[in-house]
């Protein structure tokens, strides 16, 4: 029964490269309903971050995810992975298809463009989702812990480096499944991409209790008990900084929960926005 009904969703999707800013981005676009849930990647993650928790979402409604700049499909010189051009990408992928406005979902590092995004034209947005990121917002007396790029991680290669980060993002049991699926979609991308992606996560730079609390967009965040990158506190810091914003703890779940929990990640994304 489960496979007869997930084959006409599989049908339904279509691969399309689209002209954005001079680049050719990959971006996938299925799903009839009456709403649109544009998804953002983490780091040098693809469209595959994703893409378990949005076959469940299209039931629902029209789902759309890309591979932003320097990941997957879309490969770009490093020096063009900058925090305004993957702001900017959003944008052009929503008038590339024509979505006037949709909820916009950030995952880990992918957060910090989605908040971005909705600073700079919150008009053309209904609703925001976090998963796993706190777009750069830290607790105010937190420690600023030095930032270690990817090419100074454990490992001999980059290969052994990213193996590392994905071994650290699933301390799920039973997860090795899991940790060769991110590894293999992580490696689609170049040393020099993951280094430039890296770079475009900022410390606090913006004066955030001002900026976000103007935002009025129903915000869901979602965020794995055992994720060792992003402090729950972070999470719990940034939720009172948004005004109709809910936050939504995954026991037992590490950094990647779109990937080892999609059905719960996608109840509790229908559950917040009404669908």
């Amino acid at each position: 029964m489960t496979q007869a009904r997930s084959t006409p969703r599989l049908r339904m999707a279509r691969d399309m490269f689209l002209d954005i800013a001079g680049n050719r981005v990959f971006a996938l676009s299925f799903g009839k309903g009456p709403k649109t849930f544009l998804a953002h990647s983490g780091w040098i993650g693809n469209f595959e971050d994703w893409i378990a928790t949005l076959s469940i979402l299209s039931e629902e409604w029209r789902v759309v995810v890309y591979d932003h700049r320097g990941s997957g499909e879309t490969p770009v010189p490093s020096e063009d992975i900058t925090a305004d051009a993957l702001v900017d990408d959003v944008f052009g992928v929503m008038n590339a298809l024509k979505i006037e406005t949709c909820t916009l979902a950030g995952f880990s590092a992918g957060a910090v463009t989605a908040l971005r995004a909705a600073l700079r034209h919150p008009d053309r947005f209904e609703g925001l989702m976090l998963l796993n990121g706190s777009g750069g917002v830290k607790v105010s007396d937190a420690e600023i812990k030095p930032r270690v790029p990817p090419s100074q991680w454990p490992g001999d290669t980059h290969l052994e480096r990213l193996e590392w980060f994905a071994t650290m993002c699933t301390p799920e049991p039973g997860a090795l499944h899991i940790r060769r699926w991110a590894v293999n979609l992580l490696s689609r991308a170049t040393p020099e991409a993951a280094e430039a992606s890296f770079l475009t996560q900022p410390s606090q730079t913006l004066d955030w209790p001002a900026e976000l609390g103007r935002l009025s967009l129903p915000t869901l965040l979602v965020h794995g008990e055992l994720d060792p990158l992003v402090d729950v506190k972070d999470m719990e810091y940034l939720q009172s900084l948004l005004p109709q914003s809910k936050l939504v703890i995954m026991e037992g779940s590490g950094h990647l929960p779109a990937m080892t929990r999609p059905q719960d990640v996608a109840r509790e994304i229908n559950e917040f926005f009404a669908v």
